[in-house]
């Protein structure tokens, strides 16, 4: 047994400028290890924006920064095929990670 579980890994980017959010979803294999976590999540963010730099971590959330966005990658249930959307709506029903909670 791998000690992976099949998740939906959420990207969500806010441009810091326009305000005009995006949200890639991938099914990945969540690893059980919060190292193993940290990089996967790093390494999804590297793909799509890659001169974001993680400003923090907490067990399944992670933040990351460029010039132009703010990026936040997370772990939610299972899900369906890769999807890419720029709708604010899809933005508010993603579940807020307790990193993140004010």
């Amino acid at each position: 047994m791998s000690g992976a579980a099949e998740r939906t890994l959420v990207v969500e980017a806010r441009d810091l400028d326009t305000d005009v959010r995006t949200v890639a979803t991938f099914d990945v294999e969540m690893p059980a290890d919060e190292g193993g976590r940290r990089a996967q999540l790093a390494g999804m963010v590297a793909r799509l924006h890659p001169d974001a730099r993680m400003r923090s971590f907490g067990g399944a959330a992670a933040s990351f920064l460029d010039s132009e966005s703010l990026v936040v990658a997370h772990y939610s249930g299972t899900g369906g095929q890769p999807t890419r959307e720029t709708s604010g709506d899809r933005m508010q029903q993603v579940e807020q990670q307790p990193l993140f909670a004010v």
